[in-house]
């Protein structure tokens, strides 16, 4: 009787989570970048995760360097295929985040 049920549900699959292709390793010039730079060093992992549970688009989480003022300073970015994806992420995670700095505990 379950098999029969399974057999007969159509089973939605998202080919980007079934090919690991949603994370890319880099980031193309048409995605929405957020900086992630305003929260706590440690926590970026965690909005790696949330990123990963709570959007269905692709998306990049790098580190990059860029050149400031004769200085190399490296930042850390969320880019997000879907602007809007990129919102909900700076609306519902860092505006939550947003006192979790490094420099807050000492």
């Amino acid at each position: 009787m379950v098999l029969l049920y399974i057999m007969t549900t159509q089973l939605k699959i998202d080919p980007r989570a079934w090919f690991e292709t949603r994370r890319l390793a880099w980031m193309p010039s048409h995605f929405t970048r957020v900086s992630i730079d305003s929260i706590d060093i440690f926590i970026h992992g965690e909005a790696e995760a949330w990123i990963a549970e709570n959007t269905s688009g692709r998306y990049a989480v790098l580190t990059c360097a860029i050149q400031e003022k004769n200085k190399l300073l490296s930042k850390v970015y969320a880019g997000f295929e879907d602007p809007a994806e990129a919102t909900y992420f700076t609306l519902s995670f860092l505006s939550k985040n947003k006192d979790r700095r490094f420099d807050n505990f000492i």
